[in-house]
């Protein structure tokens, strides 16, 4: 009794050391596991194929002969002989990833205490082992010919493509194990991968809140280039507002790091980037997937960094459609200034319309200051909407403090003027309703429609045993 006892302290001391050492993949639905080393940077090593490796994923099928071998191995574990145990033991170790389906098979049925920590002891390393190889024969498949069970690998080929720069980029992800965790909670539920990336993101902070290196000195390890793209390429999976990343009240988010110098490179024009388009599709559907206040404040923001002319007026457009909190009436406000200064913005008239009777207050009226006025921010937008369409705001009972042209997009430059006999709420509703009916005879933009084919006539095949009518001579004018 005293030697199973003293064997099984052994092995839960072999089990925890060898977890440090290899990476344990789960495949468990709706369970991903993803180590988090504290205080550590993440691993960035070169990674190359396993010697003997084939771009067909099929190569690394077991055969029968090591299945079997395998099941004889797992079924000697519960021999009554402690010394047969330990060989059995050993010889799967030895056997790596051919061991891996005959370890989960047993894995799933075992109930003997001893036997499961000794499949958990040997299956990290042999599954480590397979990714690996899985991995290599990815690598090698420089084409996209065959078909990878890669964690994560059909939800990213499915949305981005299986061209050269998705796989290169993907391929950089799989060589750090590390992110294998993130890549199996793609097809999780919102709230499940929201737990993972708040997990991911903290290990992110202890990495940077913790000594490196035995120093002693605290480091700030920033996430990589193929770290960002994964979490932005997670969060993209829904829309901000179905999946909220807080933790403790403390809202976190992969744009906290899209300030890298490869997001930086694939976003901005006349830049080169290492990982190509599928970087810039990635930050895009990100973008697009920005829904709260927050999110598309965030997304117009970027947009405008990174140049992108023609998304910027749509997610400044996005940001007077968003729920703002209370008091946090600047979000619309900015947005409402892009818009104004965009070629494009009288296409987003209509949207700005929908703030006119917003009663957020941007200023308050001071006694005795009558340069300032009483101002909602539902008088901005339609003073920046009579701008857009090149009328005149006094036509619609607004007054500016400032006629200037540098000024027609400053917050505090419209407002309704109380009058003894036509206060200052009429002459808001009333010039409120005098746009939004100007608005409504606007002819609406038709979406172009791809023309008709052409459908030419059949010629008609000469009928048989009847002569072929002569080609009429060319008429040659002079």
């Amino acid at each position: 009794m005293k030697l199973f006892s003293l064997t099984l302290t052994l092995l839960a001391a072999a089990v925890a050391s060898a977890q440090q050492q290899a990476i344990q993949v789960q495949f468990v639905k709706g369970q991903p596991t993803l180590p988090v080393q504290t205080g550590k940077p993440v691993e960035n090593t070169e990674f190359k194929p396993t010697s003997g490796s084939t771009p067909d994923p099929k190569s690394l099928d077991v055969n029968e002969s090591d299945s079997m071998k395998a099941k004889e191995l797992v079924r000697q574990l519960n021999s009554a002989s402690y010394k047969e145990r330990e060989t059995a033991t050993r010889e799967i170790a030895k056997m790596g990833r051919y061991a891996v389906p005959a370890l989960k098979e047993a894995i799933a049925t075992e109930s003997s205490p001893e036997v499961r920590l000794r499949i958990d002891l040997v299956l990290p390393r042999a599954e480590s082992e397979d990714m690996k190889a899985r991995v290599s024969c990815f690598m090698l498949d420089t084409e996209g010919k065959f078909d990878h069970r890669l964690p994560g690998w059909t939800k990213f080929k499915g949305l981005l493509g299986n061209d050269k720069s998705t796989r290169e980029l993907f391929a950089e992800v799989l060589k750090n194990s590390t992110y294998h965790g993130l890549l199996l909670a793609c097809d999780l539920p919102a709230n499940e991968l929201g737990a993972v990336l708040i997990g991911h993101y903290q290990g992110i902070q202890n990495r940077a809140n913790f000594p490196q290196n035995n120093t002693g000195r605290f480091v700030n390890v920033a996430p990589t280039g193929p770290e960002i793209a994964v979490l932005a390429f997670l969060e993209s999976m829904y829309a901000d507002r179905e999946m909220a990343l807080t933790n403790n009240w403390n809202y976190t988010s992969v744009a906290n790091y899209l300030y890298h110098a490869d997001v930086q490179a694939a976003m901005i024009p006349n830049r080169t980037s290492k990982y190509g388009v599928v970087l810039k599709k990635i930050i895009v559907r990100w973008l697009d997937s920005r829904e709260t206040g927050v999110g598309t404040q965030q997304a117009m923001q970027f947009a405008q960094q990174w140049q992108m002319t023609t998304e910027i007026p749509r997610y400044a457009a996005k940001v007077l459609a968003a729920d703002t909190p209370t008091g946090q009436g600047y979000m619309k406000t900015n947005a409402l200034m892009v818009l104004g200064q965009n070629k494009e913005a009288k296409k987003y008239l209509p949207q700005i319309g929908k703030v006119f009777e917003d009663t957020t207050l941007l200023q308050q009226a001071q006694p005795g200051q009558a340069n300032i006025q009483t101002i909602y921010l539902g008088d901005f937008a339609l003073g920046v909407a009579i701008k857009i369409a090149g009328q005149t705001p006094k036509d619609y009972g607004l007054e500016m403090t400032n006629t200037q042209d540098y000024a027609k997009f400053q917050q505090n430059n419209y407002y309704f003027k109380d009058e003894k006999d036509n206060k200052a709420e009429d002459k808001r509703k009333a010039g409120i309703k005098k746009f939004n009916e100007w608005i409504a005879k606007q002819p609406k933009e038709e979406p172009k429609k791809d023309e008709p084919k052409k459908v030419e006539p059949k010629k008609e095949e000469p009928k048989k045993d009847e002569p072929t009518a002569p080609l009429p001579a060319p008429i040659i004018k002079r």
